[in-house]
């Protein structure tokens, strides 16, 4: 037992002191901690990188400066305190490594937030002067930097004379941003415009900023340009939480909880760190995503819709609690985040296998509201993808009812409501919703996939499918279920050398999809590789995802092989 001891305390040593030392933060100067010490770091790495962050500061805190050993250990403390919501104490523990001279980015970017939201912009600058790129925030330190550097600046301003010239940033659509938010704050006649050109560009990602705008508008008492703004914004953006919220508010004459204003430097600051996270989030750096997000709940607390993108990267991350937790607070937002939060969280609940409560509680959420076309086309799909067709079809035939053919939505319900038909085997009817969405907007690769693969699989119009699926492809190249789809149609046609090389590609790019083994296999048996059709029928025997109806085929293929036809 001694022996044991020994080897997990020389293993916890060894890990530890090669961690610390690789580590491009770590400063290390002496390591004399007990076994116990190195236990509680160690358990500390553990719990941040597991997002654990209560954890985390619990094991950090039991260990009095630590930071004299390793710069790691103060940087994940700070994340670990901003991501609980303890802002008051990252800052004095930053003013703590402010007094040792063991300051680091983070501390500093505190001590920096925290005098501009004092409007101390002379000792914000002192703080963000002294930002460094690090291996942590190098991906984005320059676009950051630039901006705390401009939003100083204005702010310290005489706001009739500064030059929107001065603003830099090494991404143009940050500039745009920037710019509008400036031209508000310092109060220009030209403010109008500036928003208006950002909003009118067809880029979907500046959508978000018809929020402001219109909130800039009702601030300024023009509610008439207001109230035809949120109209249209919310025709074009249905599912913009901001807007819609936005817009149902004013109609109920409702306050709107989402506070902003382009006259607080630490509002737009916060902002700022919001697109920052946004970005991080799409670069799939969750963790530092959430820093920078809860940096902006600071700046801006009354500001509740920054724990969307929180939640959303609980979710990616499969942090369901936490999301969960999130998404409730949403709710109290209105009924538009209210709406969407449900819809989240009987997604989280199906992701935890409780399908079955999953129902339950988003059936109880549809029935408690009056819904608009948007939820009952939610709440439909939702259906289909329990398998419930038949109510499905009644709730994309009632949105058909309520909407006119050139409604966005018609084509989408059309093509949802054909491939229920075909679920449940009525074909014709299936066809018929197909070929409508289709007619009514062309070129949707996955509306002609469905469709085609569907006449492939039925023996039917075998040609047309082929020309469908090339256009198809042409459309959305390297998709593996249309190239798939194509190199099936061509080995029904018999081409099986056509047919492999597609097939081939499709296994590349979708190499456990039981389907596609199973399609692979049969092209090579057919082109005299039997050996290898056998290895990838097995693969498509062995698939979790494999439905009972396939697997009794490729046991009989496994058994017999195929027949030339």
């Amino acid at each position: 037992m001694k022996i044991d001891n020994f080897l997990i305390k020389l293993i916890l040593y060894t890990f530890i002191l090669f961690s610390v030392i690789n580590s491009s933060y770590a400063k290390v100067l002496n390591f004399n901690y007990h076994a116990n010490d190195v236990s509680k770091y160690f358990s500390s790495i553990v719990s941040f990188n597991n997002f654990d962050y209560v954890a985390t500061e619990k094991y950090l805190k039991s260990l009095k400066n630590f930071e004299e050993y390793s710069e790691n250990y103060s940087i994940k403390l700070i994340h670990s305190l901003v991501n609980l919501g303890k802002y008051n104490k990252a800052y004095k523990y930053s003013l703590e490594l402010n007094r040792k001279n063991k300051t680091n980015y983070e501390s500093q970017l505190i001590l920096g937030i925290q005098a501009f939201k004092k409007q101390n912009f002379t000792k914000a600058k002192f703080h963000f002067d002294k930002l460094k790129p690090d291996g942590g925030h190098s991906i984005i330190f320059q676009s950051l930097k630039d901006s705390l550097d401009n939003w100083v600046k204005i702010a310290q301003s005489d706001k009739r004379n500064f030059d929107l010239k001065k603003l830099s940033s090494p991404i143009s659509n940050f500039n745009q941003i920037q710019k509008a938010f400036a031209n508000c704050y310092l109060e220009n006649k030209n403010v109008d415009k500036s928003f208006e050109n950002l909003i009118s560009q067809k880029d979907t990602s500046f959508s978000r900023y018809n929020f402001f705008y219109i909130n800039n508008l009702i601030a300024n008492n023009n509610l008439d340009k207001a109230k035809n703004l949120v109209s249209s914004a919310s025709y074009l953006y249905p599912r913009n939480l901001l807007i819609n919220q936005l817009k149902k508010d004013l109609e109920n004459k409702k306050i709107n909880k989402n506070k902003f204003s382009c006259k607080k430097s630490s509002d737009i600051l916060a902002e700022i760190f919001y697109v920052i996270s946004n970005a991080l989030t799409s670069t799939g750096n969750y963790e530092l995503s959430n820093f920078y997000i809860n940096l902006a709940k600071y700046l801006n607390p009354n500001f509740p819709s920054y724990n969307s993108l929180l939640a959303e990267n609980y979710v990616y991350i499969k942090k369901y609690n936490q999301a969960k937790q999130l998404f409730n607070k949403l709710i109290l937002i209105g009924s538009v985040y209210e709406w969407h939060a449900k819809k989240q969280i009987t997604n989280i609940l199906e992701e935890e296998g409780n399908t079955e409560e999953a129902l339950n509680f988003f059936t109880k959420s549809y029935k408690n509201i009056n819904p608009g076309i948007y939820e009952i086309y939610d709440f439909a799909n939702f259906l289909k993808n329990q398998k419930k067709y038949n109510q499905s079809i009644n709730l994309y035939s009632e949105i058909l009812t309520k909407i006119n053919k050139s409604h966005k939505l018609y084509p989408a319900v059309l093509e949802r409501r054909g491939t229920a038909y075909e679920r449940i085997k009525k074909w014709k009817l299936a066809e018929n919703d197909l070929l409508m969405s289709l007619k009514i907007k062309k070129n949707q690769p996955y509306v002609m996939n469905y469709l085609a693969y569907s006449w492939v699989e039925r023996g039917e119009n075998i040609d047309r499918a082929i020309s469908i699926l090339q256009e198809a492809n042409n459309l959305k190249r390297n998709d593996g279920y249309i190239i798939d789809s194509l190199g099936w149609a061509l080995y029904k046609k018999n081409n099986y050398t056509e047919a492999k090389e597609y097939l081939q590609l499709a296994i590349m790019l979708m190499p456990r999809d039981p389907v596609v083994n199973d399609h692979f296999g049969d092209c090579l048996w057919m082109n005299n590789f039997k050996i290898q059709a056998r290895y990838y029928w097995e693969n498509a025997l062995k698939a979790e995802s494999a439905e009972d109806e396939l697997k009794e085929k490729i046991k009989n293929k496994l058994l017999f092989g195929l027949k030339k036809t």
